[in-house]
């Protein structure tokens, strides 16, 4: 990992004594063999077979140390785990459990090296790689992507010189170039700076495999690939440059490359649809590839004497490039990827029954009727990709407001379970299956051992109302307690218990609200005696961050006191994380154990199965049984294997993604950038957050009341920018940013910045 200063390109690779390789090798792992040579760029890297089988032995150079290691170890792990069937190489685990070996070199340097499973193949030969097998390596380079996204380590930020989106840094290798070339590479470099790096700021961006090139895939007698080789090349950068790299890469030195190309970039979309800034920026991308493949080539060879010889054809395919013209390339591109609305899948194209946006407003208005959109101009989606939604017109917008898909839009795991499970089994739980068995197994492990049964049910809603039904079994009350502001579902038991949905009607006779923090939980005290005195307490429902009520929080000792005088009145305390859990809050995956609040009963729904319904009820035996053996209570949707499959999933990903982790850091740095935003605004009273979940409060600066209308205006005012918010809060003057936990630093500055410029334009 390097930038263009500091190249490890330029340190020899390993000296080694292979005898003492061998012993080393068979000390660690157990493996004895033969060593034969494979090639490598600037690693020493060896087949070795044994009795066992063949394995891949690579020995890093000198220059790599062990993030490099730890970065491609874990990024296989990864992609294994997520999609089993990409053939990537597993990594071999040593006797001690430890993934790589120190090795002393005869000239004194030290090197890394580690053992990964043989996959069998060749690479391909030009002639090799037809219209079928390109569109096959653009649908591979995304699937591969799709099993990245989400991955996060933090070597993969380390700038590397082959990543095309750092072209700019290479400026000063150019006079290494020879005369002639010159003026090309110069002319993309130019037209790079002034052009294409500003863009590509707010495209995605992820860690990426970044160098799917012939030498680094493996292909069968008939051409398919069977192997992805060579994770060097990892970082963290623009996804659509790896796409780029990937066309570049496998077309260079074909004659008539540049009309192959966009079978490529339609195989790519087949999976991942290309936005349209990313596929106006392809043939810039490509371009970029081939010129820093000329610098990087000419600067090694006046630095060390020689290098492979990788410039020449990308020279000319460069060349080629500038002949034709970028521009009408990238039209190019476009028009053979996609025509109008329609999508390419395997050479075929797919007939577009997208409505117009306005003909389906009018249709929707007809057949739903007055049911509320967001937005004074709707907003018409037509897909989504992890923290951004695709709208029909082309335009993507970075989503900080849905917290359904909790890991992302369209995440890959959540998307492979589910398709996998409906194609084998999709069936209720009142048959024997593992699925829900596993689903409420892996729920319990992470809540405290008073927990030890679960119902799955299909919604939040579904999950309050069946806790507010076990409330009223246990106690023999009939009487509930909710925030000033609350919202805890749609079913009429619910409803009740959600005063943001009452509109003009009365508050229900068996229902009292409390303000939320900052208010004294004392004031609880005053609703319990009055339901004392009709119904009985049975149960109050407490949203953990207060997202209806404006969001509040953390307030643990509210939460903790509002326990304790819902328990003194013998009711029971229903923790509903449908909004605050699944790790939002960035200190635990549920809001109520970061405070050590003695819940009753914990209800799950919305995140759960990143928008597959599923949602569950957690409580401890002495509550659930009781209640399910006098109503025989069953669900026929609540468990079903899909939504199991789905729930599973979001589960495995929250812990191997450290989501809670990552959620903490972000949720600071977001708070932080608020706050500095607030901090030359006037009309902003106060920015709250816990973990990813913030407010921010408006209000007329001369009177510094709540301004609702000013809140609509910058909620739409984002929306035109290019960023989704939503409104709170009693008065509806609280911006709610709730982004889905896949949310990064770079989305924390783009919402900054929307946000800055939004309060700036006129009230």
């Amino acid at each position: 990992m390097t930038d263009a200063t500091n190249d490890p390109l330029s340190v020899p690779p390993p000296d080694l004594d292979l005898d003492a390789l061998l012993l080393s090798v068979a000390e660690r792992w157990g493996l004895e063999g033969e060593l034969v040579p494979v090639h490598g760029e600037r690693d020493r890297n060896f087949r070795l077979d044994t009795a066992q089988g063949r394995y891949l032995l690579k020995v890093h150079n000198p220059a790599d140390d062990e993030s490099v290691l730890s970065l491609q170890c874990s990024a296989l792990r990864h992609v294994r785990a997520l999609a089993p069937d990409l053939p990537v190489p597993e990594v071999v685990s040593s006797g001690d459990g430890r993934p790589w070996l120190e090795l002393l070199g005869r000239d004194g340097r030290r090197s890394l090296a580690w053992v990964m499973t043989w996959l069998d193949g060749r690479h391909p030969r030009p002639e090799d790689l037809g219209p079928a097998q390109l569109r096959d390596w653009g649908r591979t380079a995304a699937r591969l992507g799709q099993a990245l996204r989400g991955f996060v380590h933090p070597a993969a930020s380390y700038p590397i010189t082959w990543d095309v989106r750092r072209l700019p840094r290479l400026r000063p290798w150019l006079p290494a170039v020879e005369p002639d070339r010159r003026p090309a590479v110069e002319a993309v470099l130019d037209r790079f700076e002034s052009r294409v790096g500003p863009q590509l700021r707010a495209l995605r961006a992820q860690v990426v495999h970044n160098d799917l090139a012939p030498g680094n895939v493996l292909v069968d007698d008939a051409s398919a690939i069977t192997g992805i080789t060579d994770f060097g090349d990892m970082t963290h950068t623009t996804l659509v440059c790896d796409l780029a790299v990937a066309a570049a890469d496998v077309v260079s030195g074909r004659e008539g490359g540049l009309e192959l190309a966009p079978e490529v970039l339609a195989g790519y979309d087949s999976v991942t649809r290309l936005e349209p800034a990313e596929l106006a920026l392809v043939a810039d991308l490509m371009a970029a590839r081939y010129a820093a493949a000329v610098v990087i080539t000419a600067w090694r060879t006046r630095e060390q004497g020689s290098a492979p010889r990788i410039d020449d054809a990308a020279y000319h395919q460069l060349q080629a490039m500038l002949d034709t013209g970028l521009d009408a390339l990238a039209d190019r591109f476009t028009s053979a990827v996609r025509v109008g609305t329609g999508t390419t899948y395997d050479g075929r194209r797919l007939p577009s029954h997208r409505r117009p946006t306005g003909r389906l407003l009018a249709a929707r208005a007809r057949s739903l009727g007055p049911q509320e959109l967001s937005y004074a101009r709707p907003l018409h989606l037509v897909s989504g990709q992890g923290v951004y939604l695709e709208a029909a017109d082309g335009r993507r917008y970075l989503d900080a407001y849905n917290n359904v898909p909790v890991l992302g839009h369209s995440h890959p795991a959540v998307v492979e379970a589910v398709c996998s499970q409906v194609a084998t089994l999709n069936t209720n739980s009142r048959y024997l299956q593992d699925a829900p068995v596993e689903l409420a197994e892996r729920l319990l492990e992470t809540l405290p051992e008073r927990f030890d049964r679960v119902l799955l049910v299909n919604s939040g809603s579904e999950a309050n109302d069946v806790a507010w039904r076990i409330a009223r079994h246990a106690t023999g009350a009939s009487g509930g307690v909710a925030t000033r502001w609350a919202y805890h579902g749609v079913t009429e038991a619910t409803v009740a218990f959600s005063p943001e949905s009452w509109g003009a009607t009365d508050r229900p006779a068996h229902i009292r609200l409390v303000d939320p923090p900052p208010g004294p939980a004392s004031l609880l005290s005053g609703a319990i005696e009055e339901l004392a005195a009709g119904p009985g307490l049975a149960a109050m429902l407490v949203d953990g961050v207060f997202t209806s009520d404006g969001i509040h929080g953390p307030a643990h000792s509210w939460t903790v006191a509002a326990a304790a005088a819902v328990h003194a009145a013998g009711g029971l305390y229903v923790a509903d994380e449908v909004q605050a859990g699944h790790g939002r809050t960035g200190d635990a995956l549920w809001s109520f154990l970061a405070g050590d609040v003695p819940a009753d009963l914990v209800t799950l729904g919305k995140p759960m199965g990143n928008g597959y319904p599923v949602a569950a009820v957690i409580g401890p035996a002495e509550l659930v049984d009781p209640f399910v053996e006098a109503t025989g209570y069953f669900s026929t949707f609540g468990g079903g294997t899909v939504a199991c499959a789905a729930a599973l999933a979001v589960l495995r990903t929250l812990e191997e993604e450290r989501v809670v982790d990552r959620v903490a850091a972000v949720g600071a740095r977001l708070l932080s950038a608020l706050r500095e935003v607030a901090a030359d605004a006037s009309e902003v009273s106060d920015v709250r957050g816990w973990g990813l979940a913030a407010g921010v409060d408006l209000v007329d600066p001369a009177t510094g009341r709540p301004d609702p209308r000013r809140a609509g205006q910058v909620v739409d005012g984002m929306r035109e920018r290019g960023v989704l918010v939503g409104r709170t809060g009693r008065d509806r003057a609280t911006l709610k940013i709730r982004p889905p936990l896949a949310f990064g630093d770079e989305h924390v500055d783009l919402l900054a910045e929307s946000l800055t410029a939004t309060l700036g334009a006129a009230r």
